[in-house]
């Protein structure tokens, strides 16, 4: 996997190259100091392609408008504000750009320029805070975080980020918090560039693995659990469950929020079929494991044990030959062909007896 990013990375700096030369050389137009419509013509189209993820006209875009401003300041003195906060713009897009395809150091370069433009603005401290999470220095990441927190309390980017680093320091108290104020701030579930989805249902995703976490940690503590801790367990891991039901159902396709939720159906499911003391839960095991091959019906291991519990536990052996029959589609393994034989011949068997 790793080679094929290399492979990836190697053929978009190509391919940029290519295109800044046809670009900037095709018409000759750079020759001339540029006009401003030329300038602002440049910044609407990296936007536009910026909006679609067309990252490398994006790119080109930005730097024709930024070697265009350049220029333009030159002759234009009279612009000079509107100028700075077009290249400021351009500047930050590029950055943004290069951190997103990890090409951390051009971002870094690029907010340089940016700082000496704007040195407080809200986009240059969220970067920069994203940068130094990525670089693993979180007192850093923190720092500039808050501080665009600051400026405006309701950013929802900020609050997840935040949120991000407390859950990986195990802080889990305030990484709920931050979570839950990234949900708060993102009402409106607005698509991002780059993101899989809305922040506000990336928070819920990460609240939910913030929840699963802590209830794992329960499993490493040495002692009897008390019925207070116990009673927390079970709440949390179905707070877990309740906030990705939340997620799928708004976001069908967000796979990874759908595999998480399935994960932890899995586990609501098992501790049904542990039950407690000699007592087992398989009436509510199978409503659950159906549950999960409603949410994709590919999952072979749900099948199986809602062939095995209807067979095995609830004497249901119609039920339990259809789920044998949608595992031998999904999976034509001569072992399933088998026990849909023997399902089928105990099921004449019984029509004979009757």
């Amino acid at each position: 996997m790793r080679k094929w990013l290399l492979y990836l990375e190697a053929m978009v700096v190509l391919l940029f190259i290519v295109l800044m030369f046809l670009y900037t050389k095709g018409d000759g137009t750079e020759a001339n100091s540029p006009s401003l419509t030329q300038v602002y013509a440049y910044i609407k189209q990296g936007d536009a392609d910026f909006a679609k993820q067309d990252l490398v006209r994006a790119l080109v875009g930005y730097w024709r408008s930024i070697q265009a401003i350049e220029m333009a300041k030159q002759e234009l003195s009279d612009e000079t504000n509107q100028l700075d906060k077009s290249l400021f713009h351009a500047h930050l897009r590029v950055a943004e750009i290069y951190f997103h395809t990890n090409w951390n150091e051009d971002a870094e370069a690029h907010l340089e320029h940016v700082a000496e433009l704007q040195l407080d603005h809200i986009g240059l401290h969220l970067l920069r805070g994203k940068l130094q999470f990525a670089y693993g220095e979180k007192a850093a990441a923190t720092e500039e975080l808050l501080h665009v927190l600051e400026k405006n309390s309701g950013h929802s980017e900020a609050c997840y980020t935040l949120g991000l680093l407390y859950q990986g320091a195990k802080q889990y108290k305030e990484a709920i918090y931050y979570h839950k104020q990234a949900i708060k701030n993102d009402p409106e579930l607005v698509e991002l560039p780059f993101e899989p989805a809305p922040i506000g249902l990336l928070a819920r995703l990460q609240l939910s693995r913030t929840y699963k976490q802590i209830v794992q940690d329960y499993k490493f503590v040495d002692r009897n659990l008390s019925a207070e801790e116990l009673s927390e367990i079970g709440e949390l891991s179905n707070k877990a469950i309740a906030i990705l039901e939340e997620v799928v159902v708004n976001r069908p396709n967000f796979t990874e929020a759908k595999e998480a939720l399935i994960d932890l159906l899995y586990n609501r499911a098992q501790s049904f079929e542990r039950g407690e003391g000699d007592v087992r839960f398989y009436d509510e095991a199978l409503n659950v494991y159906k549950h999960i091959v409603a949410l994709d019906a590919s999952q072979i291991r749900a099948w199986r044990k809602i062939g095995e519990i209807n067979l095995s536990f609830l004497q249901a052996p119609e039920a339990s030959l259809k789920a044998y029959q949608k595992i031998y589609q999904l999976y034509p393994d001569p072992n399933v062909l088998a026990m849909i034989k023997s399902i089928e011949q105990g099921l004449h068997n019984q029509m004979l007896t009757e």
